[in-house]
């Protein structure tokens, strides 16, 4: 029987297909790039075919070593729980949470006594940032992200379609109304990945208002009589009930992007990353009123 490559092989491997760069595995990994790439040319030898492209301090999987990478997802997650066995509901549970402000501000912090409340054991960790990082393995870890993004190797739970709506301060509309055609081009404020449609109607947009890349930024922005913003209902939605922005009637439309809950699918039946889904699948599809 043909012996197996030693497990820092394999984690480097591992580490190296999942951040798509040797250097940034060997940073992971506390190793030289040098030794990574001595542990993927020692694989590739003993599996008999190249499992990345190189292009210069780029690379890429081939398909032999997308296969094996996912072939390899659960075998390394079950070693990982064998050596290092799950606590149990009387001890503490670390689980991280990888999402955007805009996010958690809308659609966890609102919600996050009540899983406090029911999961004491978890000890939540949360982390925000704009790059979509990837999830890494063994550790328990979800994301809440919004959008397109590479679902290889991840577990999805979508939320229904999101759509988009202009809002504005009420002393803004009364300034400028609710009908395009009327508004200040540069009063019209951008998000930097959320642009403004070409039409509202019948009236054609050339938003020329403040850009940033923040959503909360954008609506503070709003709420504060600087311009109306194209934003996110759900984001919007507090504004929206407490009065200090208000919706353009009819001017709402589909964005074709949605909510998800991600992580890597060996992590399916880790008891944290179950205990966070069955939690949080209802305050994604809504169904949760938020704290008061």
């Amino acid at each position: 029987m043909k012996h197996l490559p030693p497990l820092p092989v394999l984690q480097a491997f591992e580490a190296a297909a999942r951040l798509g760069s040797f250097s940034r595995a060997a940073a992971e990994r506390n190793l030289t790039p040098g030794a990574v790439s001595r542990h993927i040319q020692a694989l590739e030898h003993w599996y008999g075919k190249a499992l990345f492209t190189r292009n210069g301090p780029h690379v890429a999987l081939t398909p032999e070593g997308q296969a094996l990478r996912d072939r390899l997802g659960e075998p390394m997650q079950a070693l990982y729980d064998a050596l290092v066995p799950v606590a149990d509901t009387r001890r503490e549970t670390p689980l991280s949470l990888f999402t955007l402000p805009s996010i958690a501000e809308s659609l966890i912090l609102p919600h996050l006594g009540d899983f406090r409340d029911r999961h004491p054991h978890i000890r939540l960790s949360l982390s925000t940032q704009y790059a979509m990082m990837s999830l890494p393995p063994a550790l328990p870890v979800v994301a809440v992200r919004f959008g397109v993004f590479d679902e290889a190797g991840l577990t999805v739970h979508r939320s229904a379609e999101e759509t988009h709506l202009a809002v504005a301060a009420p002393d803004w509309i009364a300034r400028h109304g609710t009908d395009p055609a009327g508004w200040p081009s540069r009063e019209m404020l951008r998000h930097t990945d959320t642009a403004w449609p070409a039409r509202l109607g019948k009236v054609r947009l050339r938003p020329e208002g403040l850009e940033v890349n923040d959503a909360l930024l954008l609506l503070s922005a709003a709420r504060r009589g600087r311009g109306v913003a194209w934003t996110r209902r759900r984001l919007a939605e507090a504004d929206l009930r407490a009065g200090t922005l208000q919706a353009m009637p009819g001017l709402e439309q589909p964005s074709g992007r949605f909510y998800a809950l991600v992580y890597r699918s060996e992590l399916a039946t880790h008891p944290a990353v179950v205990a966070f889904r069955d939690w949080f699948l209802p305050c994604l599809n809504g169904r949760l009123a938020p704290e008061p």
